[in-house]
């Protein structure tokens, strides 16, 4: 039950020269009645008879945007995972695994560990993928040459995006561009004789940035993302509305600026056994960033959960998704993960990832008339508590929702453990991390003793699903896109850059556009406690927005790192603080398991570079710690 997709399975892929240039054995076009990518088969493609018009990019091109779907496998897990956000209990025999979700969530994550081999595998094929096709684009002659540089910034947005993540996750990885590109790196094709060499993460920082906005960290001013010239890809590429829903547009490439730039302290530093040093900080440019996306009036924030329904397509908040449709090996499947094997959904579940009681407390929640929290009646002033399953199961509605509008109505029949007749009650808190070694806890839900086993493996732990259950799906492949940058974040990057700027006054204004936005009072500056206390508040808002988009493990470091943040909410201080850990504080099973879980050594702020990748290339050296 525990080995969803192929993700637990893939091992770490070496940098292959997968060449787009002779043959796409699986391309396809950006169509259909939703503009969901959709792929089919095309003959030999060479510069000679390909790249003529539009349509024949868009082919080339979808190999390209097809790999963002593997984002929600094996770089999404190891990003959540190794946070306080997501976790999966070993239930009995299942989820365990060989102990691999353990060590994520424990960080004792090793160079074998199957999803960091498949994390960096993901990116590195997108990245081959992006410069098969920039190297077959290049020599044609058939395009006009402000198209043809608009197609060209589409792909390397994508590569800029895939090595965001690599570096984001291991730091110091080998750039490789196409074949014929100008840019002093290695070149695909790679000889496997002469593999490529290792670049410092400062340099991959600097490579991303340049292929942005044309500055480096040491030349970079506000003026790089207020008017990069054309050659870049925020200067070539097209804005919302002039290209279909799907691609890549200016937005996009402002909004991966912007994430980028705020985390530059810690990118442009470097990483020892005892953590970071930091870097050059950019904070004025993530700001400009933001703020080119929130003034150009293309974006609006929506009603939360349209952001994560099954047409949020049509969700005008919505920068940059990698798209899915229902069905036909290209639909969304994550929440299998988090529902209970007896949902009734048609597809049996998985019954893993849950979250820690202390992040679901960390929302805006009062109990309901039995006066305890995390139970169904929980009243949410924060709409986007309402995004997990806790308390009583029943059968409906079982489509059309999503969080704790699923499998609430108890005129319907309940939702039973396997084998019992217990009603399924997901309790918030998780009694151990291998839950067969548990004992029934005092204060858990009534069970009859007979039924105590099998309820303790499979209730417990809050179940994130704001993704909507999609009516439309097929089996259990439904057709919610997945929210790459959505402008909420940009709102609190804006928020970030400008408490470490000192602007308090506008860092407060951008934090309250996200957090009355979702049904809070609007915080004042009475109640923030200076600078470190406004960050603090932000890294909260942020854990509760974007909670599974796969930015917590980056702000967590961030705060610790670059922000020099301490611990703070419970079960750090009191109930009035917010609820913001770092990334080696102790939380929930951290480390040996226990109940209070142990700090974390600081070199896991990056991930081993997986063994096979330095079985295969002699020029790569293992991160610091590993």
């Amino acid at each position: 039950m525990s080995a969803y997709s192929d993700s637990v399975t893939r091992k770490g892929l070496r940098f292959v020269a997968l060449s787009l240039v002779l043959v796409l054995p699986l391309i396809g076009t950006l169509a259909g009645c939703d503009q969901q990518i959709e792929e089919q088969s095309f003959d030999q493609i060479t510069p000679n008879n390909f790249f003529q018009n539009e349509d024949q990019f868009l082919a080339a091109a979808t190999g390209v945007y097809a790999q963002l779907r593997g984002i929600i496998f094996d770089p999404l897990d190891t990003q959540e995972h190794s946070s306080d956000e997501i976790m999966v209990p070993t239930r009995g025999p299942d989820w365990g695994d060989g102990g691999i979700w353990r060590d994520l969530t424990q960080h004792n994550f090793n160079p074998n560990t199957p999803q960091v081999g498949g994390a960096w595998g993901t990116m590195q094929i997108g990245i081959a993928r992006a410069n098969g096709v920039l190297s077959s684009l290049a020599p044609s002659e058939s395009l006009p040459a402000e198209q043809k540089a608009q197609f060209a910034a589409e792909v390397r947005f994508l590569r800029a995006f895939y090595y965001y993540w690599l570096m984001d996750q291991f730091g110091r990885v080998p750039i490789v561009v196409e074949e014929g590109s100008d840019l002093d790196f290695a070149t695909q094709p790679v000889d496997p004789n002469d593999p490529p060499a290792q670049n410092t993460r400062a340099e991959v920082f600097d490579f991303i940035l340049q292929e942005l906005t044309g500055c480096t960290a040491s030349n970079f001013s506000e003026s790089c993302v207020t008017s990069p010239g054309s050659g870049t890809v925020i200067g070539d590429l097209a804005v919302k509305g002039e290209v279909p829903y799907g691609r890549a547009t200016q937005g996009a490439a402002l909004a991966l600026t912007a994430r980028l730039l705020l985390n530059a302290e810690v990118y442009t530093g470097t990483v020892s056994q005892s953590g970071i040093n930091t870097g050059t900080p950019l904070y004025a440019g993530a700001a400009a960033a933001a703020d080119r996306i929130i003034n150009s009036g293309r974006y609006q924030l929506e009603d939360y959960l349209q952001n994560f329904s099954a047409t949020n397509q049509n969700s005008e908040e919505i920068i940059f998704a990698a798209t899915f449709a229902a069905g036909d090996d290209v639909g969304f499947n994550k929440q299998q993960a988090f529902l209970h094997y007896n949902h009734p959904v048609g597809t049996t579940p998985w019954n893993g990832f849950t979250t820690i009681a202390e992040f679901y407390k960390s929302y805006n929640t009062e109990p309901g008339d039995d006066g305890q929290i995390g139970t169904e009646d929980d009243v949410h002033t924060d709409v986007r508590g309402k995004s997990f399953l806790v308390g009583k199961q029943y059968q409906s509605p079982a489509e059309g929702c999503s969080g704790d509008d699923c499998f609430s109505d108890p005129n319907s029949g309940k939702v039973n453990v396997r084998g019992t007749d217990a009603q399924l009650n997901i309790t918030l808190e998780i009694p151990s991390i291998r839950l067969g070694d548990a004992e029934f806890p005092d204060g858990f839900p009534d069970v009859d003793e007979g039924d105590q086993a099998s309820f303790l493996l499979e209730a417990p732990g809050a179940r994130p699903l704001k993704f909507e259950i999609d009516p439309g799906r097929e089996g259990a492949l439904m057709g919610n896109d997945f929210p790459l940058f959505r402008l909420a974040e940009m709102y609190l990057i804006k928020a970030e850059a400008e408490a470490k700027q000192g602007n308090m006054g506008a860092a407060l204004d951008a934090l309250n556009e996200v957090h009355t936005e979702r049904g809070n009072d609007a915080l004042t500056m009475g109640e923030v406690d200076g600078q470190m206390g406004m960050i603090q508040q932000i890294i909260a808002e942020r854990g509760r927005e974007l909670l599974f988009e796969g930015t917590r493990r980056s702000d967590l470091i961030r705060y610790e790192f670059a922000h020099g943040g301490m611990p703070v909410g419970p079960p750090y201080t009191s109930e009035e603080d917010p609820y913001v850990p770092t990334f080696t504080a102790p939380w929930l099973f951290k480390k040996d398991g226990s109940p209070d879980g142990q700090s974390s050594e600081p070199f896991r702020v990056l991930f081993p570079i997986p063994q096979t990748e330095l079985s295969t290339n002699p020029n790569l050296t293992q991160n610091p710690g590993y």
